[in-house]
């Protein structure tokens, strides 16, 4: 490591861990040059401070906050939903925006009001991101656990039970998905009440990437669909009407791997975000006429289809949010 702010990054980082006490990746930040791991967080940062200065500065210390009791499993959760933070928005601020293009972290539509993540002004289009990640590290454990896990609410909960009897059950993991749909749709509504904006919620996740693919589209409780688990006080289906699209990544077991000092061949450090040939799962639902600046290579498409693709420069999908909706599957 020779960059000059890299080095800089890396004592502010040391800097604030020295005032937050027992920290997850303190290991990682003994030494320098550091850990490979630490390494490709400081290179991250450096890279988002010279797209939009000060915001990697910012990302790193808010990482170096994040401690104080030790192997505490909420604070894990909240580094893996920072580090998805930073993933993220380097891949958008780094895409071939057009010139004239403008980036804001956490805007305000109203004064006091929720802030997504990411604002892009480009010439003749406008986007929101707003990014998440769910916590998982005692959801993995539930699994590695238990002898049976129930994928959907498509199976009667009793009946589950009983099948996998003294073995254990693990329950799916929805709820956090009709959170950030919620979340993400009141952030996005403010803007959207205004003007016209494309709004994509951008959802991590481990290699158990049908979870939150099922939370969605299951035909019998997916949250995209009529049969939605999710219902408001008159028992229809919630709708998302200020979210244009979903983005499912598969991307948290390469923090988790890399941070433990594993090796994988598919990415070359914890913020390698892969190229075409790697696989990426998206579900979309979108508006006509508009197109998503992401490069992705799956994706699972709303209404009714799943596909996936060698290589995609953008995302063009039609979808209707008004109205009643079919089952996906």
């Amino acid at each position: 490591m020779s960059d000059k702010h890299e080095a800089l990054l890396y004592q502010r980082f040391r800097s604030a861990l020295s005032s937050t006490g027992w920290h997850w990746f303190a290991f990682h930040f003994q030494t320098w040059p550091p850990h490979p791991f630490a390494q490709s967080l400081l290179q991250a940062c450096a890279r988002l401070d010279r797209r939009m200065p000060g915001l990697g500065k910012q990302f790193l210390l808010d990482v170096a906050r994040i401690g104080g009791k030790e192997k505490h499993h909420p604070d894990y959760d909240q580094l893996m939903q920072k580090l998805s933070e930073i993933l993220i928005l380097l891949r958008i601020v780094e895409l071939g925006w057009p010139e004239g293009t403008s980036f804001t972290h956490e805007p305000e539509g109203t004064p006091g009001g929720k802030r997504p993540e990411l604002l892009v002004v480009s010439p003749g289009q406008n986007f929101l991101f707003e990014v998440k990640a769910p916590s998982l590290l005692n959801h993995q454990l539930l699994r590695s656990q238990n002898g049976t896990q129930l994928p959907s609410r498509g199976i009667p909960l009793e009946l589950a039970k009983t099948t996998a009897g003294e073995d254990g059950l693990t329950l799916p993991r929805d709820n956090p998905v009709k959170d950030f749909l919620i979340d993400a749709d009141a952030k996005f509504a403010s803007f959207k009440s205004k003007a016209d904006y494309t709004s994509t919620l951008i959802i991590l996740w481990d290699d158990f990437i049908y979870e939150p693919i099922t939370a969605l589209a299951h035909a019998q409780s997916g949250l995209l669909t009529a049969n939605s688990f999710a219902k408001d006080a008159n028992g229809n289906p919630l709708t998302f009407p200020n979210v244009d699209a979903v983005v499912l990544i598969r991307h948290l077991l390469y923090f988790q791997r890399f941070a433990g000092g594993a090796l994988t061949p598919e990415r070359a450090h914890a913020f390698d975000f892969g190229d075409e040939a790697s696989l990426r799962t998206s579900s979309s639902r979108r508006g006509p006429g508009r197109s998503l600046p992401l490069s992705l290579t799956g994706f699972v498409r709303f209404p009714w289809t799943i596909r996936s693709c060698s290589a995609l420069p953008s995302i063009a999908l039609r979808t209707s949010f008004g109205g009643a909706r079919r089952p996906a599957f």
